[in-house]
């Protein structure tokens, strides 16, 4: 999270509540989107989902 969203922002420049709603966005991107190859290359919802779990 600190190299894809942390680091490239100017927090200072942003209020509370658009920081938490960056990250909770963060969150889910990472959770939804973003693929990971020790998932077969599947982002973790299509993983878990791919395995009969609840996303």
């Amino acid at each position: 999270m600190k190299t894809e969203a942390v680091y490239p922002e100017k927090w200072e420049e942003h209020t509370r509540n658009e920081v938490l709603a960056l990250v909770d966005e963060y969150i889910r991107w990472y959770n939804r989107e973003r693929i990971k190859q020790s998932l077969g290359w599947m982002s973790p919802v299509q993983y878990r989902q791919s395995q009969g779990m609840a996303a």
